[in-house]
């Protein structure tokens, strides 16, 4: 007799906001220069750990800033080792991502948005949609 299999659908509640960018400049004079222009403090981490689906660990660049209210994070999109490898494969013409906890309240998207698009470096940024994407269990943490 066969067992009877449930399906268990579980609903995530993604309070962050999440932007592509695309820029020729090396992650950490990105980051700087994102630290100049917004007056943040982005300090580069260990680097943010994958394990695919070969069990093989691949691992992506991120700078981030905490604060009282939020955080705001940096990815570099290109696994470090130079594998082929993207943290967010369906954008991978996208260089870079910027995670923002929803939680800075006193800024609206499309303020972030505007601000970001005058940084030094960055050539073309985007807003994605969180919760579209097929990656998502990638950048929560």
């Amino acid at each position: 007799m066969p067992l009877k299999r449930t399906k268990l659908d579980i609903e995530f509640s993604y309070e962050f906001w999440l932007f592509g960018l695309s820029s020729s400049a090396k992650f950490f004079k990105l980051a700087w220069a994102i630290n100049k222009h917004l007056g943040l403090q982005l300090i580069r981490q260990k680097d943010h750990k994958i394990v695919n689906r070969d069990s093989e660990d691949s691992y992506y660049g991120i700078y981030n800033w905490i604060c009282e209210t939020g955080c705001i994070e940096l990815f570099k999109n290109k696994s470090m080792e130079g594998k082929a490898g993207y943290l967010i494969p369906e954008f991978s013409h996208f260089d870079y991502f910027v995670k923002i906890d929803c939680s800075l309240q006193s800024f609206s998207r499309e303020e972030i948005l505007k601000e970001l698009k005058d940084v030094p470096w960055i050539e073309y940024i985007a807003g994605l949609e969180v919760i579209d994407l097929k990656s998502i269990d990638n950048y929560l943490s």
